[in-house]
């Protein structure tokens, strides 16, 4: 059964996503760079947005409806899939707009300016969520935000997640392997 507070396509994921867009933004997470200035960031998204509020969990409704319908990430490869659903414009607030449906390690990269995570445990063939011990990067579902410069391999373990994140001005530097 599909939540009726889901999205359905891209444009109405984004328009449902627009407040966070927003609060990021205003958060600056450029700016940033202490280990006391990650951490509250991450505190304000909580406070403001807390996984349980009816936005995100819409939000979370929306990406399982997105990766079943196939409208979202639709491309990579079965263990990571992945799409954009936004440039860092006006429209998006600055802030590009990502999502990634993991199992395992993506590709390395680095943020000049800063990623805001939002992260869900995805759901089964049954269309339950997965109940085991799931981990982004060693942290459970929810808001993570990496620094400006911080560099990672985007892993999850303990079954698949789905991802939503957003880089300042679409600021991001891929290291693949040669």
């Amino acid at each position: 059964m599909t939540d009726p507070t889901a999205a359905h396509d891209p444009a109405s994921l984004l328009d449902l996503i627009d407040p966070l867009l927003e609060e990021v933004a205003r958060l600056d997470p450029a700016s940033r760079t202490s280990p006391e200035q990650i951490a509250a960031l991450e505190s304000q998204l909580r406070e403001r947005f807390p996984h349980a509020s009816p936005l995100v969990r819409a939000v979370e409704a929306s990406l399982h409806r997105g990766v079943e319908e196939g409208w979202l990430c639709d491309r990579g490869e079965p263990q990571a899939r992945f799409c954009r659903i936004a440039k860092g414009t006006p429209a998006s607030h600055g802030l590009s707009v990502d999502v990634v449906s993991l199992d395992g390690a993506a590709v390395e990269h680095t943020h000049p300016k800063g990623e805001v995570t939002i992260g869900f445990a995805a759901r089964g063939a049954n269309g339950e969520t997965a109940t085991e011990e799931i981990s982004f990067d060693g942290r459970p579902p929810g808001w993570v935000f990496l620094g400006p410069g911080s560099r990672h391999t985007p892993t999850v373990e303990g079954g698949r997640m789905t991802l939503m994140y957003f880089l300042p001005d679409g600021a991001v530097q891929w290291h693949m392997e040669r």
